[in-house]
């Protein structure tokens, strides 16, 4: 998998893109800055975005290709962000670290991304936000992009139960139309999820 995603990043051009998520835009705008960690942050653009705010930036991806493309994208926008080389499934961090974590297109089986979330809750501040932007299970009736396993997908209903210590502020399954990138174009089916410790 690392190997994919580093062919992919090898590419000059930026799979989805150097803007940020549309969705991730609107929410961080809204938010005060502080301590913000991406997971699956691959070539930065949500990163690079969140730092130019003046939010303290953690990103964490496997992709040495990707992490290059970060910090490019970062030193061409003049801000800084600490990019962490390790599966995300491994990330820990101290309790009371982050007042947000966001996961934006990070597909992975359940059997590790709601363990991994579960245990994240600790690490958010007090009334810290989660915030997850995924492909819908019916995402396998377009061809905008995603993981083409039912189990590396998302409903609004199994993020509900499974991240029950959360309180859910938002929680939408949406079709829309995607241009991110030339890896992201189309309409996609997405969840918009977002909740507070």
């Amino acid at each position: 998998m690392k190997e994919m995603w580093d062919d992919r990043f090898k590419n000059p051009e930026y799979a989805y893109g150097i803007e940020p998520n549309r969705e991730f835009k609107e929410f961080i705008n809204q938010q005060k800055p502080g301590k913000i960690l991406l997971l699956g942050e691959g070539e930065g653009r949500n990163a690079v975005y969140a730092a130019s705010l003046g939010w303290e930036v953690t990103a964490v991806d496997f992709s040495e290709e990707g992490k290059k493309k970060a910090l490019q994208l970062a030193n061409k926008h003049n801000v800084e962000v600490n990019y962490i080389i390790q599966d995300v499934t491994e990330y820990d961090a101290p309790e009371n670290t982050f007042d947000c974590i966001a996961l934006i297109f990070l597909h992975m089986p359940s059997e590790g991304l709601y363990p991994m979330l579960q245990n994240l809750h600790k690490t958010l501040t007090d009334r810290g936000n989660l915030f997850i932007i995924g492909f819908h299970t019916d995402q396998l009736n377009y061809s905008s992009g995603g993981p083409k396993k039912e189990d590396w997908l998302l409903t609004s209903e199994k993020l509900k139960v499974e991240l029950s210590e959360y309180t859910i502020i938002k929680n939408d399954h949406i079709l829309t139309e995607l241009s991110q990138g030339y890896a992201h174009q189309g309409k996609g089916s997405i969840v918009i999820f977002n909740a507070t410790k």
